[in-house]
């Protein structure tokens, strides 16, 4: 009963993350704790199926994607998830849940907010600090997307821009907080047969439904979807610590 309740709360969140660009995780992360997982075992479920699954992404939409503002993220996410694996054990996991959620939550607020110098590109040490922030909280928790999102949200890219950034930006920091976390020996074992290939085809099909509805998306609608889900995910996230 847990693994199929866990295969449907992957499948929508892969809907949702294909569709705004890095909603998975944020998702995905309360509803599979609802459905009983542990959160060493969401965050390594949500962090193989955001490798793969954004992975596709970044392929199908590498012609809108901006490389180096991608590439000052992911190297900026590097220390930061180093420094996210060596907390994980030193903080009470209740406190880390509660702090993410706080954070993901005052991001969409943020959104919220207009800018009253208009829409410009971010400085490459925000880059580099925002891809810090989103590694930090990707070992800690796997809600690695608002950080990023929140940047390009002010910056005001277009859709299919924002969602091939962040696509590119994810893969390599789902990639980066594995490593570690493999070489830390954090993996759980308990998910990965046969939970995480039923889970993974899940999320493949979700993420594909989900990237045929973001090509469709007007603007407006996409800002509103994306601003929506990063308030409502963080509140979730904070009220299941």
């Amino acid at each position: 009963m847990t693994l199929a309740l866990g295969v449907v709360c992957v499948a929508f969140g892969c809907l949702v993350g294909g569709a705004t660009g890095f909603g998975y995780a944020l998702v995905s992360t309360p509803l599979l704790l609802l459905a009983g997982f542990s959160v060493p075992e969401v965050v390594f479920v949500n962090l193989v199926v955001g490798l793969v699954t954004r992975g596709t992404v970044t392929w199908s939409l590498r012609a809108h994607m901006v490389l180096p503002r991608v590439g000052l993220f992911a190297l900026g996410s590097i220390p930061g998830a180093w420094i996210g694996a060596e907390v994980l054990h030193m903080l009470p996991l209740h406190h880390l849940k509660l702090g993410a959620g706080v954070v993901v939550a005052l991001c969409g607020i943020a959104m919220l907010v207009p800018d009253p110098e208009g829409h410009h590109a971010p400085s490459r040490g925000a880059t580099a600090a925002t891809g810090a922030v989103g590694g930090f909280l990707s070992t800690t928790t796997s809600l690695n997307g608002p950080p990023p999102a929140l940047l390009l949200a002010r910056a005001g890219v277009p859709p299919l821009v924002f969602i091939a950034d962040l696509a590119g930006y994810l893969t390599v920091v789902s990639a980066v907080s594995l490593i570690i976390l493999g070489a830390r020996g954090q993996i759980p074992h308990s998910v990965l047969w046969p939970a995480l290939p039923i889970m993974l085809a899940a999320g493949l099909s979700g993420n594909a439904a989900g990237l045929w509805i973001a090509r469709r998306l007007p603007v407006r609608v996409f800002r509103f979807a994306v601003i929506a889900l990063v308030i409502i995910a963080g509140a979730l996230t904070a009220l299941t610590a």
